[in-house]
């Protein structure tokens, strides 16, 4: 069975617009998104876990996010994306 991907938005002071951006584009294209606002780093999988996430997007800036994937069979990891990694095609 395949697992919905339900994904939180937070972000920096400098990412809030390009978060917001990107977040419609997701809900747009059927994905359910919850928009957290500014966060911590040390928050991120905390504030994913309690809202039954698999996934935390954190807008550092217009370039730059940090994707938390909380499904992984290991646990869920961490890495740090360019933006253009997340764009959906037109």
């Amino acid at each position: 069975m395949e697992q919905k991907v339900k994904a939180l938005f937070a972000w920096t002071k400098k990412g809030e617009k390009t978060a917001k951006l990107i977040g419609d584009q997701y809900e747009k294209a059927g994905m359910e998104i919850i928009f957290h606002g500014q966060a911590a780093k040390e928050e991120l999988i905390l504030l994913g876990e309690e809202r039954g996430m698999t996934h935390v997007l954190y807008f550092l800036d217009h370039e730059k996010v940090i994707l938390v994937s909380l499904t992984d069979e290991m646990g869920g990891f961490t890495v740090e994306v360019k933006l253009e990694d997340l764009l959906l095609p037109c």
